[in-house]
């Protein structure tokens, strides 16, 4: 099995101070995994989101945050598919 460490995410040091994490950069297959994994289930945790994390290099984080991105976005693409079918019925 693969152990997952807890990562350091790069920072980089803004004027005031803040640390800003810089954005993850995902190659073409790992997102189609990502969305392959989305279309199965919504909702990732424990040990398939540790494996899946390994399995594409990328921690659980990145992981997660990419699966709650991927939930707002499903979201507003149902709202607004509703909306446009109320438009033409009415």
């Amino acid at each position: 099995g693969f152990l997952i460490s807890k990562c350091c995410f790069p920072l980089l040091q803004g004027k005031a101070g803040k640390a800003k994490r810089v954005r993850t950069i995902f190659s073409s297959e790992q997102l189609a995994r990502l969305e392959q994994e989305f279309a199965r289930q919504q909702y990732l945790v424990g040990q398939e989101r540790c494996l899946l994390a390994s399995s594409l290099h990328l921690t659980e984080e990145q992981v997660k945050v990419w699966f709650q991105n991927r939930r707002i976005k499903w979201r507003k693409q149902s709202l607004e598919q509703q909306q446009a079918k109320l438009a033409k019925m009415g």
